[in-house]
């Protein structure tokens, strides 16, 4: 860190219970100081400008980036604490008694050899962490890492991209030029972490020769045309780094490695697995139903991702999705299968299956066998089905045509208690847990409602989704900021995001025609929001920020509007799994990391 000045006659005393001991500096985004805790471990603190979170929900949103960024430890400085000092946010990180790379640089010239893999290991793992977790840096360069004793630690990392997303006083002001990728400097991409990898390989390139790959001027035009227009300048670069730094300095984002591909290679591994980018195909259409394919569902199985179909040909199928081959035969019912939940009856992993016969199967899914009989009870076709555990009884919720909710035992394979018969007709329902109690929530056609229903004792939770001016399609549930979630798709266009501890509509996101499916999952520890419309466009949202990540993902590969969607991992990767119209599933990628 640098050396600690005497505090100012304006400067705090002590912030969120850290006693400010002085001034580390002061810069664009705000005011660091040397802190300790309360038990004498000494802190760096972050205390931002009050322009940055001026009004509650930003400061709302600013806490949260702040909080996914306490999960990143490896090469970093570890973000402890975050809060909010009189307006205005501040952040608290493991403070490093070290230079900055480039006051070292300044002080005693460019790394020798051995110095310098060392630092293009130790901060390309933390970027890997970085980028893992969910964050973009965006604006990594030699004064953002700093040379402990235990070797290079990168910090603010998440900063500058949360602080660019807030509004557009910051534009234009986010990264430093010299180390600035071609798409901060064009707008012609969102940032993303092939950001970081660009500005990686720029301060790699300076640590090596004590000037950034495209030059350092006092006049940033200059700086930033290079960037644009020419060819990077490693002489004095070590000879094998040269190849891997040229690929990393592409002008094209989505032509560069990621920071994992970057570790293997400095690592000595030549093997590594090539990036996908997101919205990229991956592989072929996985084939073998002979109907319109109804449903999907996710699951894990002996370590794998597999999904299982349900469609219109009266069979399910299991799929394992890395090897893109159907696992065993088909799942057989005596109508077109509507249905589909995976889940859990003690080590035994299941699919449940609902049909246009009103029958309720459970498969062993490593058996691809029947468990037990039919669950009968529905007069008419099983619409939806979804997964819970009520008091440690596994159980299953289904919809039917007939208007009823019920409650399956799936230890017993019988029905649990009386069904729930709504006032209206229900296409669609999703199981969580608020607060301890295991609910259904189950969406409405004709009151354009969401109603909550404890699965305990089957009452109504004093808690109703409202906001619909027409049919409610499909209800799904997740977490935002580890509190329970619903996300429901409408023909109004929307898809409403609630808080369900509440009942309060947090966020509104526009389709262009009716929204069909959605389903909640992670990129690294983002929540995110993969939704399919009428339109012919499935996107994909940010949950921490509302905007979409991509708003036509898949678009151009289909001949009919996209019905079902799902996400999940493939080898480790985030994927989606799309089937519309067709008798295929498709399997798209969204992103080696978190890419948009």
């Amino acid at each position: 860190m640098p050396r600690t000045h005497p505090l100012r006659p304006e400067d705090p005393q002590e912030l969120g219970g850290y006693r400010l001991k002085g001034l580390l500096g002061v810069g664009g985004q705000g005011t660091v100081y040397h802190g300790v805790a309360p038990d004498a471990t000494e802190v760096a603190i972050k205390l931002l400008h009050p322009q940055f979170a001026d009004d509650e929900r930003t400061r709302k949103w600013l806490e949260r980036e702040f909080n996914i960024a306490t999960r990143v430890h490896h090469f970093t400085a570890r973000v402890l604490h975050s809060g909010i000092h009189s307006g205005a946010p501040y952040i608290v990180s493991e403070y490093i008694d070290g230079p900055s790379l480039d006051g070292h640089i300044d002080a005693r010239g460019p790394l020798g050899e051995e110095e310098l893999f060392r630092l293009a290991i130790g901060t390309i793992t933390a970027l890997c962490a970085i980028h893992n977790a969910g964050i973009v840096h965006c604006d990594f360069k030699p004064g953002n890492i700093l040379l402990g004793p235990d070797g290079p630690r990168v910090i603010d990392f998440g900063i500058a991209r949360a602080l660019s997303t807030l509004s557009t006083r910051a534009s234009g002001n986010i990264g430093t030029p010299a180390f600035m990728a071609p798409e901060q400097i064009s707008n012609s991409h969102q940032m993303g972490p092939y950001t970081d990898v660009f500005a990686w390989a720029s301060t790699v390139v300076y640590a090596a020769t004590g000037t950034p790959a495209f030059g350092n001027d006092e006049f940033n035009r200059n700086v930033m045309h290079h960037i644009l227009k020419d060819e990077p300048d490693l002489r004095g670069v070590p000879e094998e780094l040269c190849e891997l730094l040229y690929a990393c300095l592409a002008k094209d984002p989505d032509a560069r490695p990621t920071a994992a591909v970057v570790e293997y290679r400095l690592r000595g591994d030549q093997t590594a697995p090539s990036p996908i980018p997101l919205g990229r195909r991956i592989g072929e259409d996985l084939t073998g139903h002979t109907a319109l394919v109804n449903a999907i569902a996710l699951t894990e199985l002996g370590g794998r991702t597999v999904a299982v179909s349900a469609a219109q040909d009266r069979t399910a199928r299991i799929w394992d999705l890395a090897e893109q081959s159907q696992l065993g035969a088909p799942l057989e019912h005596t109508a077109s299968v509507l249905a589909v939940a995976c889940g859990r009856i003690g080590d035994l992993r299941v699919a449940v299956t609902g049909g246009q016969d009103g029958r309720i199967l459970v498969w062993d899914l490593r058996t691809g066998r029947p468990v037990g009989v039919p669950m009968t009870g529905h007069s008419g076709a099983v619409l939806d089905l979804a997964l819970s555990e009520v008091d440690g009884v596994p159980v299953a919720v289904s919809v039917g045509i007939d208007r009823s909710v019920r409650i399956w035992n799936l230890r017993e394979l019988r029905q649990q208690g009386p069904p729930l018969v709504p006032n209206t007709a229900v296409p669609s329902l999703a199981c969580t847990v608020i607060e301890g109690d295991p609910v259904v929530l189950v969406g409405g056609v004709h009151d354009r409602q969401v109603r909550v229903w404890s699965l305990r004792d089957l009452s109504p939770r004093p808690v109703t989704l409202n906001g619909h001016t027409d049919t409610v399609k499909d209800v799904a549930c997740g977490l935002i900021d580890e509190r329970p979630a619903a996300f429901t798709c409408g023909y109004d266009k929307c898809v409403r995001v609630w808080d369900l501890l509440t009942g309060r509509e947090i966020a509104r996101l526009q389709h262009a025609s009716a929204v069909i499916s959605a389903a909640p999952g992670r990129i690294g520890a983002r929540p995110v929001l993969l939704t399919s419309g009428a339109d012919r466009r499935v996107a994909l949202w940010d949950l921490t920020t509302m905007n979409t990540l991509s708003e036509s993902l898949a678009e151009g590969a289909r001949t009919a509007p996209p019905l079902v969607v799902a996400q999940g991992q493939i080898d480790g990767r985030p994927a989606a799994v799309i089937t519309g119209q067709t008798q295929a599933l498709r399997l798209w990628s969204l992103g080696p990391a978190y890419l948009r």
